[in-house]
């Protein structure tokens, strides 16, 4: 697939990814993984893009070179930094230490932009434990923070497309926690937002409402991000939705 491709399957693609790519997902959420395969232009037949299940919630996940690519096509990328850090707080472009590092930080920049975009990632909040995580600790942490700086700089394109680095450590997490409740998050700007996205006539339009959402997330909790992130790309369906969706048209 294309950028500029139809995200539409044949049936047997359709079931090919119902099983393999995108298993224990609905027709609704597959229609979803659609609409964010066609405005990606990631191939989920190339593993570039993946709807997982996790507590009966789909998320969308792509590698750090399909977030890469994506950014790369806006014609906007400007440049990428990424450091690392030790429990010191000493930032260094570089990391040689045998001990992973306690924290990563990317820089975006983009070109037109009075500002430069930055993500930071602590080793602590996504280490999977194992794997890679074991043998290439800074790379990992690095590439988490370069999702985290990528999705500021270009909200319209990235918004709720997660890397399979930054969710991977979710796979080993205990089914049981502890019984502190998660912060309840702003109800008022969540309302907001919700009709902010209801009321966006244009994808310009939705593009500023994911700018302004973006850049207010730490007042939410992650259920309200991850459901207007989820109303966000719904909503950019109905805007683009192609003419022709056959190979989800029921029976």
């Amino acid at each position: 697939m294309t950028s500029s491709s139809l995200a539409l399957w044949t049936p047997e693609q359709t079931q090919l990814i119902a099983t393999t790519i995108a298993p224990g997902c609905s027709s609704d959420e597959l229609r979803l993984f659609a609409y964010a395969c066609q405005r990606t232009g990631l191939d989920p037949f190339s593993k570039q893009i993946y709807a997982i299940k996790r507590g009966g919630k789909m998320t969308i996940q792509a590698g750090i070179d399909g977030l890469r690519a994506i950014a790369e096509r806006t014609g906007e990328l400007d440049g990428s930094h990424t450091e690392w850090c030790g429990d010191d707080g000493q930032w260094s472009d570089v990391w040689i230490s045998a001990k992973p590092p306690a924290a990563a930080k990317t820089t975006i920049w983009r070109k037109g932009s009075s500002h430069p975009f930055t993500g930071v990632a602590r080793f602590a909040d996504y280490n999977a434990g194992q794997g890679l995580w074991s043998k290439m600790p800074a790379a990992m942490i690095a590439k988490c923070s370069e999702a985290l700086a990528l999705r500021k700089a270009f909200p319209a394109n990235l918004s709720g497309v997660y890397s399979t680095d930054e969710m991977e450590q979710q796979a080993i997490e205990p089914v049981t926690v502890a019984a502190v409740p998660a912060p309840a998050g702003d109800a008022k700007l969540f309302a907001a937002g919700k009709a902010a996205i209801a009321k966006a006539k244009t994808i310009d339009d939705l593009a500023k409402v994911t700018a302004r959402m973006e850049a207010r997330k730490g007042e939410l909790s992650d259920e309200q991000n991850e459901q207007l992130m989820q109303l966000a790309l719904s909503r950019e369906a109905e805007l683009t939705v192609p003419a022709d969706l056959g190979a989800f048209d029921d029976d």
